[in-house]
């Protein structure tokens, strides 16, 4: 037993006001019979027994560890308590079939039959044991009055355990409906997961995750806002799954008008009937961006609140993830040098459009070589600095004639290539034009070792191929080839 007291079991805190009403009424059918019978403060002291009776019982199941088993107990002792003053009250025909029947459906309800025979079994055995003690003697009738009196408590004994127990099946109902909605939103959480691994980027992530949590939770619609730490007036990504067209055109405006961001939800507009929008903040759970995320519902009630808090966490941590993995991702593809994409990439996207062209013969791609003339000597001659702006330089007016499907990496110190996926020689010697037009013998501005500025004229050596030349597996080994043949044919042209 501890040694505090302690809020104790529903179904103690139930049953307090229907056994202190039946214990009273009770004391007041002894007292009645006391004062008919002549019987005096005989009859009338023992029975202030049954006035301390509730207050006990309920002091019990607040100090025990189980509560709930205490309570049962006392359902079983009432009966023992009962039984015995029946037979005190001389078998009161009216009070001994009223009581008997509460306790037995007292102990009905809480435990089925194997409850009911024992209750009727310590009904019994204490009556038949206290007339055994005092004598046994019959009172099937006292007055009139004292039958409505009786009849009348026994109706409102009842009617009031009928309404407890409407209570508490109301009370179970909402507790089968709230597991059933922390089961949803349980179920969703997970799946979540899987869709932020699958997304390739943060649109697809917050336009998938939200069209899920509408599938899963229909009756409500959801929408996200993700701003610039820097600059809160800049939505940079948006989703909107469920909402109509008017809520989705005043969201924008809601938003900006809201206080600094707190992890609270709070209501975006007052209607005085309907549907509200109810906002939850993503403060302090991003790095780059403040969010927010909107929820239309009737009202705004403690298990929606509690499921909005865990989906702004799931989401924020899902967009955070997602945001790493892409700039990890961006760093494993890119040249630190140039921000192109690397040879690594370049390769293994080179190797996707060899089993394509592959599986399907015809798609076709092309490939462009290209070397940067002269980077030798300028390292040589004015140093690695100026070779990296050379490069940097070339990098930079290359991005401005490619295509955005087409595939620009650095392969090596001053060599880059382009790949063009499902396309043919036209599109690799298109570029090769603009080169030539564009940047060939052009200017590029480096500053050497010593900090002095030279201007050098810009030369590339080209090669080019394409899948319907050559096998999809020689593609490549042809494009360099024709580069330094271009670049071979370049140097004689010089020395001449």
């Amino acid at each position: 037993m501890q040694s505090s007291l302690k809020r104790p079991h529903r179904l103690a805190r139930a049953t307090l006001a229907p056994r202190a009403f039946a214990f009273c009424h009770t004391f007041g059918l002894t007292v009645w019979i006391a004062v008919v019978e002549g019987s005096g403060w005989m009859l009338i002291l023992p029975g202030l027994l049954l006035l301390l009776w509730p207050g006990l019982a309920y002091l019990h199941t607040a100090s025990v560890q189980n509560s709930k088993r205490a309570e049962f107990r006392n359902l079983l002792f009432d009966s023992l308590l009962f039984g015995t003053w029946c037979s005190v009250l001389d078998f009161y025909v009216l009070a001994t079939i009223t009581i008997g029947l509460a306790c037995l459906m007292n102990n009905m309800m809480v435990g089925g039959p194997r409850r009911v025979v024992l209750s009727f079994a310590l009904f019994a055995s204490a009556a038949m044991g206290w007339s055994a003690l005092t004598g046994f003697h019959f009172r099937p009738y006292v007055s009139m009055n004292l039958d409505i009196y009786q009849g009348a408590g026994a109706v409102v004994y009842f009617l009031t355990i009928g309404r407890v127990m409407y209570s508490q099946n109301r009370q179970i109902g909402r507790n089968i409906g709230d597991i059933k909605f922390q089961n949803r939103a349980f179920h969703c959480l997970l799946e979540l997961g899987v869709i932020a691994n699958r997304a390739n980027n943060i649109h697809t992530l917050l336009d998938d995750s939200l069209n899920h949590l509408h599938a899963n939770f229909p009756e409500y619609g959801f929408a996200v806002f993700l701003q610039e730490q820097q600059r809160p007036e800049v939505t940079r990504y948006t989703a909107v799954a469920g909402l109509s067209l008017h809520d989705e055109r005043h969201l924008s405006s809601l938003l900006t008008s809201l206080p600094e961001q707190d992890g609270n939800t709070i209501k975006l507009r007052e209607k005085s009937e309907g549907e509200q929008l109810y906002a939850t903040s993503m403060g302090g759970r991003l790095s780059l961006y403040e969010g927010w995320l909107v929820v239309r519902a009737p009202k705004l009630d403690a298990a929606l609140e509690q499921m909005l808090t865990l989906f702004v966490d799931q989401l924020a941590a899902a967009t955070e993830n997602k945001l790493l993995h892409l700039a990890l991702k961006e760093t494993a593809e890119r040249d630190g040098l140039t921000g192109l994409y690397n040879r690594g990439f370049f390769e293994s996207t080179l190797q996707l459009s060899i089993q394509g062209k592959t599986q399907t013969p015809s798609l076709d791609f092309a490939l462009l070589m290209m070397d940067v003339d002269g980077l030798k000597e300028v390292n040589d001659r004015h140093g690695h600095v100026a070779g990296d702006q050379l490069i940097t330089s070339v990098a930079e007016r290359l991005q401005t004639h490619c295509r955005s499907g087409d595939i620009l990496a650095r392969y090596g110190g001053d060599e880059f290539v382009v790949l063009f996926p499902f396309a043919d020689l036209s599109a690799a010697k298109r570029l090769v034009d603009l080169i030539r037009t564009h940047l060939e013998g052009q200017q590029c501005s480096i500053t050497t070792a010593t900090g002095e500025r030279k201007k050098l004229a810009l030369h590339l050596s080209l090669g080019c191929a394409s899948s319907t030349e050559v096998a999809a597996q020689e593609v490549f080994t042809l494009a360099d080839e024709r580069m330094y043949d271009d670049k071979s044919q370049r140097r004689r042209e010089t020395d001449l």
